[in-house]
Order: C-alpha cells, then sequence, then structure tokens
C-alpha cells in the first residue's frame, strides 16, 4: 500500500500531473469528442448530485476534522483525500460551515497559483536522470516491456517515459488510471477552488520542492519495488481506490490506519525512514508553522486543509499541538 500512502498525504500526485499531462486533457477531449452540450450536460449532472447530498445530509462525507483554539484565533484541522470524483461534493455541514467561517485557507500546496516553469526545472531535478540513463538501464527487460505496454497506445510515447526514475514513473501510471476513472478532483482542489472563487487568503504550509525531495534519498530498489507493486494491483486499483474514498466518507480513522499502514514481521528500515519523511517530519514542520497562527492571537479563522495521514499517524499534527499545550477537538 506504499504507493497509495501519497493520497493521503501529498498533494504533489496531483501536481505532478497538472504539470505532466496538460496536454492529455485536451488529447482525451478530441478523442471523446466533448462538445459544449455535453459538457453542460454533465455540469448539470453534477449540479443534481450536489443539491441531492444537500437533501440527505447522512450521504455527505463526514472527512476529519478537528478545531483548535488559542483567544480570538480559530484553527479547523481538515484532514483530506487528494482525489475524488465529483460527485464527492460538497462535504458535510459541518465542515463546509468551518470553511465558510474561515478568513485564511491554508493548504499543503497552493495548487491554483504554481510556476509552471519552476515546477518542470525541480521535477526534472528530482525524476529524471542526470547522468545519461534511461529507466532501460535501470531495471530488468521483463519490467521495462511491462510498462512499454502500459504505455503503449497512450499520449506518453516510451521516448519521453524513459527519462524518469522508477518513482515518478509509478506517479504517470498511477495518474492515467486516475484520470480513466474520472476521479480529477481531490477535496485540496476543491477548497482551494471554493477560496479563488470568494477571495479569501491562501498561505501555503509547503512548497512543490518540499514535497518532491521526499523522492531524492529513496534508494532505487524501493523505488522498483513501489513500480512493480503498481503494476501488479492495476485489476484492483478501483476497488482499492473507491474502498478509500468509502473511509474518507465515513471519517473512520482507525479503518484508515489498517488500510494504509501494514504492520509487517519485521520492520523494513526503508519502510520506516521513507514513512519518517513522508509523514513524520512534515507533521512537526506544518504543527510548527499552525501554532504560530494561534500564538499571534489575531481575531482569524484559518482553514488547514492536509492529507488526512497527517491528522491521523502518530505523531500527527493533532498530537503534535497536544504536546504543546494546545486542546485539540474533533468536530466532524
Amino acid at each position: 500500500m506504499k504507493r497509495f500512502i501519497y493520497v493521503f498525504s501529498l498533494v504533489l500526485f496531483l501536481i505532478i500531473a497538472g504539470c505532466t499531462d496538460s496536454d492529455q486533457e485536451t488529447q482525451q477531449q478530441d478523442q471523446d469528442n466533448t462538445d459544449t452540450e455535453e459538457m453542460e450536460e454533465a455540469d448539470s449532472n453534477t449540479d443534481h448530485a450536489e443539491d441531492k447530498a444537500e437533501e440527505v445530509e447522512g450521504e455527505r462525507p463526514e472527512g476529519f476534522l478537528w478545531k483548535v483554539e488559542q483567544g480570538p484565533t480559530t484553527v479547523y484541522l481538515l484532514g483530506t483525500i487528494h482525489i475524488a470524483p465529483r460527485d464527492f461534493f460538497p462535504l458535510s455541514e459541518t465542515v463546509e460551515q468551518a470553511y465558510e467561517e474561515s478568513d485564511v485557507v491554508v493548504p499543503e500546496i497552493d495548487m491554483n497559483n504554481i510556476d509552471m516553469f519552476e515546477m518542470e526545472q525541480i521535477t526534472n531535478q528530482y525524476a529524471s536522470y542526470q547522468d545519461g540513463t534511461t529507466l532501460e538501464d535501470h531495471i530488468s527487460p521483463e519490467l521495462y516491456e511491462q510498462i512499454e505496454d502500459i504505455f503503449e497506445g497512450t499520449i506518453f510515447p516510451m521516448e519521453s517515459v524513459k527519462q524518469y526514475k522508477p518513482w515518478f514513473v509509478t506517479n504517470q501510471i498511477e495518474q492515467m488510471k486516475i484520470l480513466e476513472l474520472g476521479y480529477t478532483d481531490g477535496v485540496d482542489q476543491y477548497f482551494l477552488n471554493k477560496a479563488e472563487s470568494d477571495e479569501k487568503e491562501v498561505a501555503a504550509l509547503e512548497t512543490v520542492e518540499d514535497q518532491l525531495s521526499i523522492f531524492a534519498d529513496l534508494s532505487e530498489d524501493y523505488q522498483i519495488e513501489m513500480l512493480e507493486e503498481t503494476i501488479e494491483s492495476q485489476d484492483n486499483y478501483e476497488e482499492e481506490l473507491n474502498g478509500m474514498l468509502e473511509v474518507y466518507r465515513q471519517g473512520d480513522e482507525e479503518a484508515l490506519l489498517d488500510m494504509l499502514i501494514v504492520e509487517e514481521e519485521e520492520s523494513d528500515p526503508e519502510d520506516e525512514a521513507y514513512l519518517t519523511a513522508l509523514n513524520d517530519e512534515r507533521n512537526y514542520h506544518m504543527a510548527e508553522q499552525i501554532q504560530e497562527f494561534l500564538e499571534a492571537e489575531e481575531d482569524q479563522t484559518y482553514f488547514v486543509i492536509v492529507g488526512s495521514l497527517h491528522l491521523t499517524l502518530e505523531p500527527h499534527i493533532g498530537s503534535i499541538l497536544e504536546e504543546e499545550g494546545y486542546e485539540v477537538m474533533r468536530v466532524n
């Protein structure tokens, strides 16, 4: 499940897609002959789904929401899932109301204000081979052939794929599957779009480089393991992803951790190092910034939206704030 962990913890999963797949959406629209009438019908269906969700509160996703207060300052902490279908929204009334009360929306990364040129440079720095070799030089012929089969007939010719390291190719395979399933909307993006429309202030906790650099220290063997796991599980991808979406709908912390964190009989040092970089170290950094909001004691309400693991897997942001003396209450 290590390949799925970043669905709940890394926004870069979507950012990279936006950077590398910008032509894919256009070509896919041409291929599907999507005309204006069909788009309007899709929007109408989306509106209908949202109206239906409004009518039946119990069917709206609960998610994971906590609240911290210090003097006149309020911080809401919303655990997110970074990919979802359109009919996933709106979320529960409690979550939506917390957003409405907020003055500042605080995501991991502000995906609506990415410098794409800088993004491409950083991606090339961390994701592509810099020594003249290609993917084919680093993996077995059998695995390379499997990858060729996967990308055959897509807009990603192997000429463009082979420059990248295994972790990034894993990301591209995942993204193609996500687009195929139509899960192109995430909780983060949903609220960032609302914030942009409502002209709310947005203050990001991290940068793209902060997230991409996590993969810099992964060994080649570990990256290949992630790639192999992704290829082997493609047939079960939709079922597994829908399972995670259902856990989010229910707001079940224990089920989320049981699904994503599998205890092994023997601990793997690289697994532990990966999870520490992915979760623990970032949680302390983000908690420190949230504490600055609280210590300012300004009459401001912050709506923090981070991957759900950052609020459920110890040491998580909430428990770190509690260690500093704050009371963190789950409100949804």
